[in-house]
């Protein structure tokens, strides 16, 4: 489905006031939109209204008065109350109109929300965004959908996203994006807080260990092993996996030692263990991805 009249746009609805929906609010009211605002506790808006923009009392009557509506939710049933129902967004939506979708849902709910605006000639892009209103002004939003409908909102992206990925027509794959950069980020933080423990547990002032913890997460190396790992490049070797495998085995037994449990150490020498016995002991130590791709049943 294609855009057909609708060639500019100039009214944009937010509906959904938390932390992120404020925060883009905010940014497109810096910009020449008109806004305009919903929240189910109104009270939310109401800095927005006194910023100039207008406040309505249903998602219908936001959507009514834009040309380009944007949710901000919860989770996947908050996004369908706010958009089925008589006072839902489908049922204020001018045909040609576009519902962006901004939250984190399900990759499933993405691609019926897609088919559920398709009958009135509207267009969903799944545009979910990346980042912590607390550390950015501005967001990585990950997009999917009709490329028409995408590139009329490129300026209305752009008001409140330093980065904005396309990742095609399939609505749901711009949800799978958001949730593995979710996941990467989950980990790191968890990964961050097993070391801090172990840093406490040896009586190592955490400062020092917050300084190794930058140095690491600034290291050019992981783009690099990133980059290899997409490419499959393991017969270069700069660390090979039998070295990386004995140094688990160090962190393990120093794991047992200081009585701080990291668990991600156990997954990872089994990784280890399982590549060691498939031969991949001489390659880099990033070979491990064969054991992963295995796992996922991925043959070539």
């Amino acid at each position: 489905m294609k855009l057909m009249t609708l060639t500019t746009i100039k009214n944009i609805g937010v509906i959904g006031l938390g932390r992120i929906g404020t925060a883009i609010a905010s940014n497109i009211l810096k910009s020449d939109f008109n806004l305009v605002v919903y929240n189910r506790t109104a009270e939310k808006a109401r800095s927005l209204e006194d910023a100039g923009a207008t406040m309505v009392n249903t998602p219908k009557e936001a959507a009514m008065k834009s040309d380009v509506v944007i949710t901000s939710l919860l989770d996947d049933r908050a996004v369908l109350d706010v958009v089925t129902g008589n006072e839902g967004i489908l049922s204020g939506l001018a045909p040609n109109r576009i519902h962006v979708g901004t939250s984190t849902v399900s990759p499933s709910l993405s691609t019926q929300l897609a088919e559920m605006h398709a009958p009135d000639n509207c267009s969903y892009i799944a545009a979910p965004v990346l980042g912590n209103p607390m550390a950015v002004s501005k967001f990585t939003t990950f997009v999917a959908g009709d490329p028409a409908s995408i590139n009329l909102c490129h300026k209305l992206f752009n008001t409140y996203s330093q980065k904005i990925i396309n990742i095609g027509k399939e609505h749901a794959k711009s949800n799978i994006m958001k949730l593995a950069a979710n996941y990467i980020v989950s980990v790191l933080v968890e990964l961050i807080g097993q070391t801090y423990s172990l840093a406490e547990k040896s009586k190592i002032d955490l400062q020092l260990m917050n300084e190794v913890t930058h140095l690491i997460l600034a290291y050019p190396g992981l783009e690099q092993y990133a980059n290899r790992i997409r490419t499959r490049d393991f017969d270069n070797v700069g660390f090979a996996l039998s070295t990386a495998f004995k140094d688990v085995q160090l962190i393990l037994q120093t794991s047992s030692d200081v009585r701080a449990p990291l668990p991600f150490a156990n997954i990872i020498r089994d990784k280890f263990i399982a590549a060691i016995a498939n031969d991949l002991d001489t390659k880099e130590w990033i070979t491990t991805y064969k054991i992963t791709r295995m796992l996922a049943d991925l043959k070539t």
